[in-house]
This record gives C-alpha cells, sequence and structure tokens, in this order.
C-alpha cells in the first residue's frame, strides 16, 4: 500500500464534521489528480460524469451540504477510492451525519423555525437528502371528493400545472395539502412549498425571485452559488429538475408573474397552485388546468361539524346544525372556529351555539370580502368575545406585526415585558384564530388579520398601539443586534441598543436571520414608516452580513436607503455615516461604482464629523477597491496607505493585513513589484498570526499575481494553490473562481494551454453558478484561439 492509500482510513478515522467530510474529499481529489499526473478534476467535470449539478458538487466539497449516501459512494469510487478503503470512508460520511443533525437540533431550538414567507425547510438540506416541504396535513379533512377526483385527473393526465380557485377561506390550502400528502408518494424525489401571501393585510408578495433562491437552496445548490439574475435562476432551477419528479405547490398566489418562472417545464413534476384569482394566463398560454373551489355543500358542513364537534352531538339537533351552517354560510373557515368552540365546550348544546350566532349576526354590521360577499365577521366576532382578556389583546395588537407570521418571543414583545404569550397563542390556537404553522411561529388566515386590525383601531387607543409597534422594534433590533455580533465578532458594537441571550451561537443566528428575513425587512419599512429613524437604520446596520452572505443584494440595497433616509430625517450623523457606508457597499456589490463613490464619500465626511477613524479607515478600503477595479492604481494606493494609517492608530490588526493585502495588489498592478511582495507578506504574516484565513487567501493570491507578473512561474503557482486550498476551507466560491482564473493566466503565459483551459473551466462553472458578470471575460479567454 502506498502512503497516499496508507493516508486515507487515518484521515477517514478523524472526520467528524461534515467541513471534516470535505476535506476528505478535497485530499482523494487531489491525490487522483497525483496518480494520474493531471489537474484535478474540476467541479464541471465531476457534474458531467455523474449528472449532478454544479452547486451540489461545489457544496459537498466545499462542506456546505453532506452528501447522501448513495451521492458520496459514487464520488468516492468516481475519485479511485480502493475496496479497501471504503468501508472507512462509509464510517466517516456516517460520523458527519451524525454531527449535521446534532447542530441542527441545537439550531432548532427554542423558537426557532423556517423562513416565513419561504418554503417550509428552505434552508440547505441537512443532509443533502430530498426535499419534504409540505406543511403538516390539515385533520380532520372532510369533503371536497369532487375536487379531489379533479385534482386526481390532472395528475394523471400528466397536466403539469393545476390551479385551485376560490374565493377566501374556502378552503384552497387545505385542499391542496391534504391532496399533496395523499400523492407525495409518487413523488419520491421531493416536494417544495412555498407561501406566496398573494393576499393579505400588511405583507408583501413573495417574488418568484425570492421563491428560486429558496427552491435552488433547497434542491441541494449552495447559498453562495444561487444565480444573481433572475433568469440564471429560472434556467438551473429547471435543469435541476429534468428527469425527476417533484411536487410543487404554489399557495396563495396573486398572479401569473408569481407563478410562471416556477413552471419546471414538461419535466414529469407537476405544480399545484392556489389562487382568488383565476390566473387565466396560466391557463390560456402555459396549459394550467383550473379546479375551482365553491363553498362546501350542506352535506359537507354537516360532515365538517360531525368530524370536529362529534356525530352524536350533530345528529341530536339537526335544527341548530343547520342554523350554524347558516350563520357560517357554508364557508369553512367560519366553520372550522365554530367547530373547535363546539368541541372546546363538550356539554355545551349546539342549539344555544347558534342562539348566540344568531345574536351575534344580528348586533354586529357585516364584514364582506370583496371576492366572497360573505358574512363572517359575526362568526369571528363571536368567537372573539370569548377569549381571555390576554387573548384577546394579542389577538388584537397581532396585527401590528411585520411580516408574515410572528413567533413567541415577539408575541411577549408586543404584549409587555410581564405577559405569559405561550398561554394566550395556545388560546388562539386552541380557538382556531391561529395556526401554528411551524413550530413556535403562528399566522392569521389574512380574513381573520383584517378583523383584527378593526378590532385593534377601534379597542387600542393611539398610544397603546404605538407602545406594542416599539416594544416589537426593540425586540427584532435587540435579537437582530446580537445575531449581527455572533456572525461578525469583529464588529463594533452599536451604542445603547444592547443584546438578547438568544440566539446564543453562529449556528442559531444564521437560522434566526433565515426564519425572520421577511419580518425584518418589513421592521425596518415599519420603523421609518412609524416615525422610529432610529430603529430603521440600526435595523438594517443589523441586516447586512445576513444579507451579504446569502446574496440579498437588492434587499441590502433597499433597507440601505431606507436607513439612510431615516438618519438624514433625525439628523443623526452617526445613523448617516453608517448608512451611506454600508449603502456604498452595497452599490459595490451590485457594480455601480458612480453610486458607490457619492455615498461613501458622503460616510468619510460624517465619520469626520463624528471623530470615527475607524469608519474613515474603512470607507477608504473601499474607494481604494473602487479605484482598483476602473483601474487607477495610484488613486487606490492613496486611499488604501489613508486606510492603513487610520487603522494602525486604532489597533484593527484584521483590517491592517486587508489594506496591507489590497496596497500589495495595487503596488502590483502599478508595477512596483517589490514593494508589492514586501506589503503582501507583511499581510500574510499578520493574518496567519491572527488567524484570519479569508484574508490569508487573498494575500496568497495577490503573492502569486505577483511573482506572476516577475516571470517566476513556480512560485506563483505555488501561491494559486496555497490560495484554493484555503478557499474551498472556507467556502468561498468566488474567491475560488478569482484564482482559478489566475492560474489559468499563469498557465497559459508558461506555454500550457491544455492547463489554463482547465482552470478557466472550473472558473467558468463557478461564475456560472453565482450568476456572476465576471463570467464573460472568462468565457473570452476560453473561446480564445
Amino acid at each position: 500500500m502506498d502512503s497516499d492509500s496508507a493516508a486515507i482510513p487515518a484521515i477517514a478515522s478523524k472526520v467528524s464534521s461534515v467541513d471534516d467530510l470535505a476535506e476528505l474529499l478535497r485530499h482523494l481529489r487531489r491525490r487522483q489528480a497525483r496518480r494520474r499526473g493531471d489537474p484535478p478534476l474540476t467541479y464541471r467535470e465531476l457534474a458531467g460524469r455523474t449528472g449532478w449539478s454544479h452547486g451540489s458538487i461545489g457544496g459537498y466539497f466545499t462542506g456546505k451540504i453532506l452528501p447522501p449516501t448513495d451521492r458520496f459512494d459514487t464520488l468516492v469510487q468516481l475519485l479511485e477510492a480502493s475496496p479497501d478503503e471504503l468501508g472507512a470512508l462509509a464510517d466517516a460520511r456516517d460520523r458527519a451525519e451524525e454531527h449535521s443533525r446534532a447542530e441542527d437540533r441545537a439550531a432548532g431550538s427554542g423558537d426557532q423555525a423556517v423562513e416565513p414567507g419561504a418554503p417550509a425547510g428552505s434552508g440547505e438540506q441537512a443532509a443533502g437528502g430530498v426535499p419534504r416541504q409540505l406543511p403538516a396535513a390539515p385533520e380532520p379533512f372532510t369533503g371536497r371528493d369532487a375536487a379531489i377526483a379533479r385534482l386526481a385527473a390532472a395528475a394523471d393526465a400528466d397536466a403539469g400545472t393545476v390551479i385551485v380557485i376560490g374565493t377566501a377561506g374556502v378552503g384552497k390550502t387545505a385542499l391542496a395539502v391534504h391532496w399533496a400528502h395523499r400523492v407525495a408518494g409518487r413523488f419520491p424525489d421531493g416536494q417544495l412549498y412555498v407561501n406566496l401571501r398573494g393576499f393579505g393585510p400588511g405583507t408583501a408578495e413573495v417574488t418568484a425571485d425570492e421563491t428560486l433562491r429558496a427552491f435552488l437552496t433547497a434542491l441541494g445548490v449552495a447559498p453562495d452559488q444561487v444565480p444573481v439574475e433572475l433568469d440564471a435562476r429560472i434556467g438551473l432551477y429547471r435543469s435541476l429538475l429534468t428527469g425527476r419528479r417533484v411536487l410543487i405547490l404554489l399557495d396563495n398566489a396573486a398572479h401569473a408573474e408569481q407563478v410562471r418562472p416556477l413552471l419546471p417545464g414538461r419535466s414529469g413534476s407537476l405544480v399545484v397552485v392556489t389562487s382568488r384569482n383565476q390566473l387565466t394566463g396560466l391557463v390560456a398560454t402555459d396549459g394550467a388546468v383550473p379546479v375551482t373551489l365553491d363553498l362546501l355543500s350542506a352535506g359537507e358542513a354537516r360532515r365538517l361539524l360531525a368530524d370536529r364537534a362529534g356525530p352524536a352531538r350533530v345528529g341530536q339537533d339537526p335544527a341548530a346544525v343547520e342554523a350554524i351552517i347558516d350563520a357560517c354560510a357554508r364557508l369553512p373557515l367560519a366553520l372550522v372556529v365554530v367547530a373547535a368552540r363546539a368541541a372546546a365546550h363538550p356539554d355545551l348544546p349546539l342549539g344555544v351555539l347558534a342562539g348566540e350566532l344568531r345574536a351575534e349576526r344580528g348586533r354586529l354590521a357585516m364584514l364582506r370580502d370583496a371576492a366572497a360577499a360573505t358574512d363572517v365577521r359575526s362568526v369571528f366576532s363571536w368567537s372573539y368575545q370569548r377569549l381571555s382578556a390576554q387573548a384577546a389583546a394579542l389577538f388584537r395588537l397581532l396585527a401590528l406585526a411585520p411580516g408574515p407570521d410572528v413567533g413567541r418571543a415577539a408575541s411577549a414583545a408586543l404584549l409587555g415585558e410581564a405577559a405569559d404569550a405561550r398561554r394566550a397563542l395556545a388560546e388562539l390556537t386552541h380557538a382556531s384564530l391561529l395556526t401554528e404553522h411551524a413550530p413556535g411561529r403562528f399566522v392569521a388566515h389574512d380574513l381573520l388579520r383584517a378583523y383584527a386590525a378593526e378590532l385593534s383601531g377601534t379597542l387600542d387607543g393611539p398610544a397603546e398601539r404605538a407602545a406594542a409597534t416599539l416594544r416589537l422594534l426593540e425586540h427584532h433590533l435587540r435579537t437582530a443586534h446580537t445575531a449581527a455580533l455572533l456572525l461578525d465578532p469583529h464588529r463594533t458594537p452599536l451604542p445603547d441598543v444592547g443584546t438578547t441571550g438568544s440566539p446564543g451561537t453562529e449556528a442559531q443566528a444564521l437560522a434566526w436571520y433565515a426564519q425572520e428575513h421577511h419580518t425584518l425587512l418589513a421592521a425596518v419599512r415599519e420603523a421609518a414608516a412609524t416615525g422610529h429613524d432610529g430603529h430603521a437604520w440600526r435595523l438594517a446596520w443589523a441586516l447586512v452580513d445576513h444579507l451579504d452572505r446569502r446574496g440579498h443584494w437588492p434587499d441590502l440595497l433597499a433597507v440601505q436607503r431606507i436607513a439612510l433616509a431615516a438618519a438624514q430625517r433625525a439628523g443623526d450623523a452617526a445613523g448617516e455615516a453608517v448608512s451611506a457606508h454600508q449603502l456604498g457597499r452595497a452599490c459595490i456589490r451590485m457594480r455601480d461604482y458612480a453610486a458607490a463613490t457619492t455615498h461613501l464619500e458622503l460616510a468619510l465626511d460624517r465619520y469626520g464629523r463624528i471623530g470615527d477613524d475607524a469608519g474613515r479607515a474603512r470607507v477608504h478600503g473601499n474607494l481604494g477597491f473602487i479605484a482598483d477595479r476602473q483601474a487607477r492604481p495610484r488613486d487606490a494606493i492613496g486611499h488604501l496607505l489613508r486606510s492603513l494609517e487610520l487603522l494602525r492608530a486604532t489597533g484593527d490588526q484584521a483590517g491592517q493585513g486587508a489594506a496591507l493585502a489590497n496596497l500589495g495588489w495595487s503596488y502590483a498592478a502599478a508595477g512596483e513589484h517589490r514593494e508589492a511582495l514586501d506589503h503582501c507578506h507583511q499581510a500574510l504574516e499578520l493574518q496567519q498570526r491572527i488567524g484570519d484565513r479569508t484574508g490569508e487567501a487573498y494575500s496568497w493570491d495577490s503573492i502569486g499575481f505577483i511573482h506572476h507578473q516577475l516571470g517566476e512561474h513556480e512560485p506563483a503557482a505555488e501561491c494559486y494553490r496555497q490560495a484554493l486550498d484555503l478557499w474551498r476551507e472556507i467556502g468561498d466560491r468566488y474567491g475560488e473562481s478569482e484564482t482559478q482564473t489566475h492560474l489559468g493566466d499563469l498557465h497559459q503565459a508558461a506555454g500550457a494551454p491544455e492547463e489554463a483551459r482547465a482552470c478557466w473551466l472550473a472558473a467558468l462553472a463557478i461564475l456560472e453558478d453565482l450568476g456572476h458578470p465576471d463570467a464573460d471575460q472568462v468565457r473570452r479567454r476560453v473561446a480564445a484561439p
């Protein structure tokens, strides 16, 4: 056995996490390359041999995704693991999966759940497996036999897309979810779900762009590999679904534009859409089959009451049952609310309930939904009147909560510190006025939310509503501040904000951000709209790393624009400095360098006014980056020298390392290679001492580039390989693509065109996965003769 083969079982025995397993796979890939005397197989080559997506393969090798057992076995055999090694490798994968599950359990404690508005379970698949995102099946489910038969016929005919159409509260979601669970076995490649939030007060609809990001992640694409451009996301999504049978449930759609980009084409998958609108464009253009859902028949309404209140009670008083059905207008939502009260009070005669409903209906004006023209307000009021004072207060105040749903901690903030939110939430859920759609996450039907808003406007005074809004914003700000500092411990905490005990780890912070994503964006808008300008810009500050890491750059741009306007309204120089700075960085991400420069210059002025040298240093670094991208190395050097001077004065070692490395790059661009090497080696020494692996990767890449410029090909190649190893370890795909491009340029200059092409193709595969505009430059290299 050679030394390489002897090393594999030893390395495998030390695997205890998904990151360790990824390192083991990288070791196998390097060993295969050494044995063959060829460059390591690229992700594109591995994708071509396996038929898997580039995104999935990249996730396996960077530790972002745990390969399913069958894929792991295929992968290690493709990388020429020997039969003697397979047992140790399989054991290593099992340990990594157990570690991953343990981390998921830890991150999922407390109020942790799924991203609201996005598909349930929309984060990466913990074990790289099949997505199972359907909400829990409604129990019991009654009737709808004709609609179920039409759904089944459409599926049998390979219709591709079915639209369940009906008025508010008629049970579209319940039918779709119930039927989806019944047929899930026919779709072995998984089930995807999203609430598109097309209807409902106070919430923004979910765009196709957002849904595609979540679906791609659920299908195994690492978050940083999701393409930026919508067309690229659609193409990758449809490619991943080709040859698969996946059930896709698109709930609560408002219009065809939300749905059409999510249709996979004739791939063997089935899309079920629910909507109050007819969506005739999908029927006419895309061949969707409409299934219209009417009010329950009288018989179905009786069965619903019997299933929930008991058949004996329903049989004892047919007149009362008919009166209840009439009061609820055969609308399932209203009947479920009444049945919940009947089930909670089994000794209360149904005749008494019917009399209460008649009295309530006569006392109250009618609330008519524009689409349904159905009187449901009397039923809601009847149920609301029987709540405890605390549960009634929470029901009303939930109408003030931004975002699509709410957790226990946010509910407690709405009620006040002493409130027992858990008890109130349980009471509201028991009364069917709320639904716990995910562990610890509660949502109200939009008709119920509209009723709650009406009650709050009538019963809660302006001061009480304002105080509840402020408490909720304070809760979101403190928790987001805590999470932001966990994501980047080097950030200077905001003064006078404080932190909370949860989340407590970086993994929990990432999970919290994912679950609260839409709520936090809405909270920034709500804070600005209600005059809480300080909360608006501080919340936007706390979202920066989350939005940047996940590639939500349009959202980053939008919230920072709101933040800057809020800070300017408040006359807050610190808020202006921070928000203008972050807005400039967002513009850099969007490659709008002119706008970025304008915002950064404003930030530089405001940081100067408040005497924040650390802020000024960071802005000079950003301005140096822009100058470098615009081929102005002398301007870049000027900004970076000033940045370094300020960073040394403030003692920021990580910042100093970055400034030194950037200076080295800019000196090289100016032709001063020895000066460049000196600065880069200073940076490398500092970064290795403080454990800054990202900075170290940048420095190795810069040193390699400088050696290349000096014609020193062997040292350059070694530096690039060091950088590549680091990029892969930390999972920075864009950094890996840059270094692969540089290594390809080096091979081309050294007269090795095949090696150059392999590197460029590897870089191109990454950039295409990311949807990054740099792909065009690399594509031109590949196409050149």
